[in-house]
């Protein structure tokens, strides 16, 4: 069974996010810029509009004055008229008696209006010859009117004073008009803004998505490159080293160096063939107690090279089986047993144990060795994470091996790619638990 696991589709959702966020960014920035212009441009406009009614109710002030300054021709038709088309209410005060022109207004609300009047600063002067003529506003009954005041005095016994209000509404229709036309022209430009932003993030991320399958490409390239000199370099060592004695030292540093050099290779290959999503596995059903065992016959005689003691612990019942790639089962437990190896001060003892939890078989390696600190088992399974040990820094001395920071990304890269994890804990007493978790293979 062929498993192709499609890495690319997770680097397409990661740009596809960066796209969003740069959309999103560009359209709230967008979005904020032309809402405060919309609001300068229509305080603007409002300011306009209200200059343009007071302007337009003065010229009515004027003409009701026209009306009445002869108070004893006054048309009383012709102001009451003009007052209802222009929702006026006028008020003439001559020697202390007062007229009323209020087509629009109840006798209470009139009454209530120039009480109202009276009250306030500008207006306390109506029924006195000493009213100064000028504009002001009062509030009467929740409503705010627009008041003009002008006193005409002939003599200290002939004067009359001419009032003339107009209601101010909270929201006039021409203003409701302009505030919709103003809310849909911010609309429509931030939408085509949006879009443009869409656009614009969509060229923005283009070049990093070229970038990066560019990279994945060379390293590609240069891996399956490398391997070939390095098989070349490897193969001729062997010949030297059966031809003559005297090269038998060089030829085994130049092999142990190209060997270390193609583990590296290999582990590049895994990465970047996963990244591009052309890695092709071959899952089948695998039995985990010969995948443990051929391990553990391959590793027991390296670590008792440095006096490090490897058992293996299988539990008495049998175990399913895995649907996995047992070559590449065996590299993710190569790399674990390799990293125990390394990091397990000598004479320290090193479990292979493999069990089963519900619907998972686990394949453990546990060592005595340093540990990680809690900050570091995420970490760990990044690339080039390393951790020095003494005992690494030892078996670099004396054998020139060096892990370069790849084998325990390749080992959770591979897990992955057989639908398992791969974590870390600390072992009782000091030390690393590292977990391959598989899902076991149903009967049917």
């Amino acid at each position: 069974m062929k498993k192709i696991h499609d890495a690319s589709a997770t680097r397409s959702a990661l740009y596809k996010k960066l796209r969003h966020r740069i959309t999103a960014f560009c359209a709230l920035v967008t979005g904020l810029v032309l809402l405060v212009a919309f609001a300068v441009a229509w305080q603007a406009a409002r300011r306009q509009m209200r200059h343009a009614e007071e302007s337009l109710f003065s010229s009515q002030c004027q003409t009701v004055t026209a009306y009445v300054s002869t108070p004893y021709a006054v048309d009383t038709q012709a102001v009451m008229q003009f007052a209802g088309q222009n929702q006026l209410t006028v008020a003439v005060v001559d020697g202390g008696t007062l007229l009323t022109f209020a087509p629009t207004l109840q006798k209470d609300a009139l009454t209530q209006l120039l009480a109202d009047v009276q009250a306030s600063a500008s207006g306390q002067a109506l029924y006195s010859p000493n009213a100064q003529s000028g504009n002001f506003t009062v509030q009467s009954a929740g409503q705010s009117w627009r008041c003009f005041l002008q006193g005409q005095t002939v003599s200290t016994t002939q004067w009359h004073n001419i009032l003339v209000m107009q209601p101010v509404p909270a929201h006039s229709a021409e203003a409701l008009r302009l505030s919709a036309v103003y809310m849909a022209a911010f609309l429509l430009g931030w939408v085509v803004l949006s879009l443009m932003s869409a656009v614009l993030a969509r060229f923005a991320v283009r070049p990093i998505e070229r970038a990066q399958a560019e990279q994945l490409r060379f390293l590609a390239s240069a891996s399956h490159e490398l391997k070939t000199p390095l098989a070349v370099i490897s193969t001729s060592a062997d010949l030297l080293k059966q031809k003559s004695q005297d090269l038998a030292e060089p030829c085994h540093v130049i092999q142990q160096q190209t060997r270390q050099m193609g583990r590296l290779i290999d582990d590049m290959l895994v990465l970047t063939n996963s990244s591009t999503g052309r890695w092709t596995l071959q899952l089948r059903p695998v039995l985990p107690e010969e995948v443990a065992m051929t391990a553990y016959e391959t590793f027991q005689p390296v670590l008792a090279h440095v006096q490090q003691t490897l058992a293996l612990e299988l539990p008495d019942a049998p175990l399913p089986m895995v649907l996995a790639d047992e070559q590449r089962l065996q590299q993710i437990l190569a790399i674990l047993l390799d990293n125990a190896h390394t990091y397990a001060p000598a004479g320290s003892a090193v479990a292979l144990r493999v069990d089963r939890q519900r619907s998972q078989v686990r394949f453990w390696v546990i060592d005595h060795g340093p540990g990680m600190p809690d900050s570091a088992k995420q970490t760990v399974f990044t690339y080039f994470y390393r951790q020095i040990s003494e005992a690494e820094c030892t078996a670099t001395a004396d054998n020139g091996t060096h892990h370069y920071g790849l084998g325990l990304t390749v080992a959770a890269e591979l897990a992955d790619l057989q639908h398992g994890s791969l974590t870390v804990q600390d072992t009782p007493g000091g030390g690393a638990s590292f977990c391959l978790a598989l899902p076991a293979r149903q009967h049917t």
